[in-house]
């Protein structure tokens, strides 16, 4: 989703890391995670795709969750686009979800993802340390988009942005990485309207 990328671990004392190795692993991992899926992606397979050692790769992300974080967030230094001034509140939402469903049609990031989602529910530490982040900005942009649709009348006062960031962000996961159905570009406009049909004034 459209939030800063989770921070490196912390490193200890020793020579400055190079950003090329950084960028040669994870466009490892990507190229892996791509031709093979998830089992495809170890430390091992990275090692021997890239002669970089184990050992470095464990210096920069300690074990396998961390490295799928960091590819499945990243590049994602850009907030939700705010078009509410212009598009009104429709406009926002649907950026929104073509943002989420353009991101995970891609099979890195997809498989990225399924891993990661694996791990965190295996390990609460894990989770709190790697999805939290994440989620909490992506919540917080996801309640301004929702108070700007309130304070313009175009979503109710009742609504949950909590429970409207998970419909709208669900409903494009649950497609994409869980479904059986193949699912195009009208799926991005499906899901605007449902959600915001849902959340409109009643009469």
């Amino acid at each position: 989703m459209t939030v800063s990328p989770p921070p490196a671990p912390a490193r200890g004392r020793g020579r400055p890391r190079k950003p090329e190795t950084d960028a040669t692993i994870l466009a490892a991992g990507r190229r892996l995670l791509r031709e093979g899926g998830i089992e495809a992606l170890t430390f091992d397979s990275i090692a021997q795709a890239t002669g970089i050692t184990r050992a470095t790769i464990y210096r920069r992300w300690p074990t396998k969750a961390h490295l799928l974080s960091n590819i499945a967030n990243e590049d994602e230094n850009v907030q939700f686009v705010d078009v509410t001034e212009h598009e009104g509140i429709k406009g926002e939402v649907r950026a929104l979800v073509a943002q989420v469903y353009h991101r995970y049609q891609l099979a890195d990031i997809s498989a990225a993802a399924l891993g990661l989602f694996a791990a965190i529910q295996r390990d609460p530490a894990l989770r709190h340390e790697l999805q939290h982040p994440i989620e909490s900005a992506a919540r917080a942009d996801m309640k301004r988009i929702v108070d700007a649709g309130k304070a313009s009348g175009q979503i109710r006062a009742s609504v949950d942005a909590d429970a409207f960031y998970d419909v709208t962000i669900g409903a494009v996961l649950a497609r994409l990485l869980v479904a059986s159905t193949p699912a195009g570009e009208e799926l991005i406009d499906y899901i605007t309207d449902i959600v915001l049909n849902g959340v409109a004034p009643r009469d």
